[in-house]
């Protein structure tokens, strides 16, 4: 089952492209794993592609880190605390803990592709997109895994009580003062942030006998992370105003006002703000000969739907073929416009679904924003380059505020800079100390 989730979690959202860091991921993992209870287990430490702060575990010994959750990250010893939290689950049986509470209720693993949008909600996938990361861990699970990951740091002479310090950030981030759309899912799920601080601080002074020499190792971590993207990655499609662009497969359209836009590594998902309609984006590559009418054949015959008479238009400069549809679904029938953009040996499918009462009032909206779809020719758009770490080696004793403006920081980011170095901005820096500043690249 692990397996098999693993793979739909790595297609819906991607792995990260730097093969050092996912390499450093796994051989700290690897090093924790063969020292822990289930040594036997075909352990996977993987890094994925979300700006959205998580790590979790599957069943079988996959382990995955968002990118999200490394930029807030400051300590070697802090990663390790959290890889040890997540096997932890896996050699504790967490999930099949779970899974027996919950399998007569009919959670589904294999997802494979889902149509409609109406099965998954908007947003992370991590919040819906596989059915085995809808299990949800008791508190006491949780607690255990925390004690577990201060075991396991502990007896590989980490200092847990960095991990301790990295539950502020994620109180921080998940507060009410932040509703930010990248801030950890899980947070109402789990025990306090404070409380699980304070746990740990007191589970580390419990063993602090054991061993007199526990290392941070900060400097190693951070040279580890300089370069990693913060952030949405505006490369892979962001909005601007209403209209969402995508540098690197240079496309453009326009959503109508107020509708909730989420883009992942497969699709764009879009909902009305009633929650009556809503228009999912993707793209395949097709075979020599194919045309936007003889793809739509196959993508109504494939999805088992009927559709109506249909219509060759262009879009922009596109070959385009626009028909109705109709739809079964598990609660009940669905109406909508499907309409196959040609681009070169890609296929972009937009599907436009409504209720059978909203159809009509729905249409010339889907028609709009299909026939919005265009090529991108905005130079500061298809220029445009993620945000990153960048170090900066303070040069002498300064307050952590003074070092950000040195380092040619501004102001409206400094909260940012804060969570992002687990600093306050009072804080005061010892000559030669390391911090993390955030650029964006050049064009």
């Amino acid at each position: 089952m692990g397996e098999q989730a693993s793979g739909d979690v790595e297609v819906s959202m991607g792995l990260y492209d730097d093969a050092e860091l996912q390499a450093y991921v796994d051989e700290l993992g690897q090093r924790v794993a063969a020292a822990s209870e289930r040594p036997q287990l075909p352990w996977r430490f993987k890094v994925l592609d979300s700006p959205v702060v998580n790590a979790f575990a599957l069943p079988g010994g996959y382990v995955y880190l968002t990118r999200g959750i490394l930029a807030y990250i400051n300590s070697e010893a802090a990663l390790m605390g959290v890889i040890g939290h997540e096997i932890g689950h896996v050699t504790a049986r967490h999930h099949v803990e779970q899974m027996s509470k919950q399998q007569l209720a009919g959670l589904g693993l294999n997802v494979g592709t889902i149509f409609f949008p109406e099965a998954r909600p908007f947003g992370d996938v991590l919040g819906g997109g596989l059915g085995i990361l809808f299990l949800k861990f008791s508190r006491d699970a949780e607690r255990e895994s925390d004690r577990l990951g201060v075991r396991y740091s502990m007896a590989q002479g980490y200092d847990p009580t960095d991990m301790a310090h990295f539950f502020s950030v994620l109180g921080r981030l998940s507060g009410s003062e932040r509703p930010d759309r990248n801030a950890p899912s899980w947070a109402s799920t789990h025990p306090d942030p404070a409380d699980r601080e304070a746990t740990i601080l007191a589970l580390v002074a419990d063993q602090a006998g054991r061993r007199t020499e526990l290392e941070s190792r900060r400097g190693e971590y951070l040279r580890e992370v300089e370069g990693l993207v913060v952030g949405e990655n505006p490369r892979e499609g962001f909005m601007r105003g209403r209209r969402f662009l995508h540098p690197d497969l240079e496309f453009q359209l326009t959503y109508p006002e107020g509708w909730n836009v989420q883009n992942t590594k497969t699709a764009v998902y879009a909902a009305s703000p009633d929650g009556g309609a809503s228009l999912q984006l993707t793209g395949t590559r097709v075979g020599a000969g194919t045309t936007p009418a003889t793809h739509a054949r196959e993508f109504f015959r494939r999805n088992d739907i009927d559709y109506g008479t249909g219509e060759r238009l262009r879009v922009g400069p596109f070959a385009a073929y626009r028909a109705p549809f109709r739809a079964r679904s598990p609660t009940g029938e669905l109406y909508g416009v499907a309409c196959f953009i040609m681009d070169d040996d890609f296929v972009y499918e937009l599907v436009g679904l409504a209720r059978p009462n909203a159809i009509r009032r729905y249409t010339p909206v889907f028609h709009e924003v299909i026939e919005s779809f265009d090529r991108l020719r905005d130079r500061s758009a298809l220029e445009i380059e993620p945000r990153t770490i960048h170090l900066y080696q303070v040069p002498r004793a300064v307050a952590f505020r003074d070092a950000l403006r040195q380092a040619g920081m501004e102001e409206e980011h400094f909260d940012e800079l804060s969570l992002l170095n687990n600093m306050t901005l009072d804080a005061e820096l010892a000559p030669g100390e390391t911090i993390k500043v955030v650029r964006r690249g050049a064009p």
